[in-house]
């Protein structure tokens, strides 16, 4: 395969990966990207 193919298919490919790590859930039930620190349950008083 010619190098002027080859790279920038590569190029596209790690840029379809990072943004697909993303944007992919954290597991079965783990929290995704919508989650907002307003979903959190309370945290317990100090003190």
């Amino acid at each position: 395969m010619r190098n002027r193919l080859f790279f920038p298919l590569m190029a596209l490919i790690a840029v379809a990966m990072v943004a697909l790590a993303l944007n992919w859930p954290e597991g079965e039930a783990g929290r995704g990207v919508a989650t907002t620190p307003a979903d959190a349950p309370p945290a317990a008083p100090a003190g």
